[in-house]
């Protein structure tokens, strides 16, 4: 079940400037998980509720680099 996000803007993105949104959702696993994050999708932060926090966490995977390059749209007739 999706849960409806919060349509207040929360601030504006550091990297570039689009509105923030607070969202709250559920991941596959049953998992409430909330971020603070711009529609372009750079993350302030990501709670996980039901994550436990002494699990350790995994560095290899983290990036310097923005991930998405390109964000275009098209109108389909």
């Amino acid at each position: 079940m999706t849960k409806k996000p919060d349509q207040q803007i929360q601030g504006y993105c550091e990297k570039c400037e689009a509105p923030v949104f607070l969202n709250s959702s559920d991941d596959q696993y049953g998992n409430t998980v909330i971020t603070l994050n711009c529609w372009n999708g750079h993350y302030k932060w990501i709670n996980i509720e039901g994550i436990e926090s002494n699990l350790p966490m995994d560095r290899e995977g983290e990036v310097s680099a923005s991930l998405v390059k390109r964000i275009s749209f098209f109108k389909i007739s």
